[in-house]
């Protein structure tokens, strides 16, 4: 891979990470307010795994799961509830419109049927 391809790789991962921080910051289960009442911050440490799962492919629901973990394990914010799976739920599907292209990253050419000749 030549070195602008990698840089233009770069910029993109760089721009998604982005993206999802400022998905997270309107997320905020701890409700703190990242920006106001705490570092703006506060939860961009867990977007570049976040962007990396979308990457990946994940479903909406695997992302929610993962906000869920993140709220309910690793904040110490209680047990999961009907109120914070649609949070999360919410979220997720919020992660991977800003993420995924409409059509699945096709192009709209490359979604055409081709022909043999």
């Amino acid at each position: 891979m030549s070195k602008p391809d990698k840089a233009k790789l770069k910029d993109a991962a760089i721009k998604d990470i982005r993206l999802v921080e400022d998905i997270l910051r309107q997320w905020d289960p701890i409700g703190v307010e990242p920006g106001a009442l705490a570092p703006a911050d506060e939860y961009d440490s867990y977007a570049p795994h976040i962007a990396s799962m979308v990457k990946s492919n994940c479903t909406v629901e695997t992302l929610a799961a993962h906000l869920e973990h993140l709220g309910t394990e690793t904040m110490g914010l209680g047990r999961s509830n009907e109120s914070s799976r649609a949070h999360s739920l919410k979220f997720a599907t919020k992660i991977l419109a800003a993420l995924r292209p409409p059509n699945g990253g096709l192009k709209c050419d490359a979604a055409k049927p081709r022909t043999l000749n």
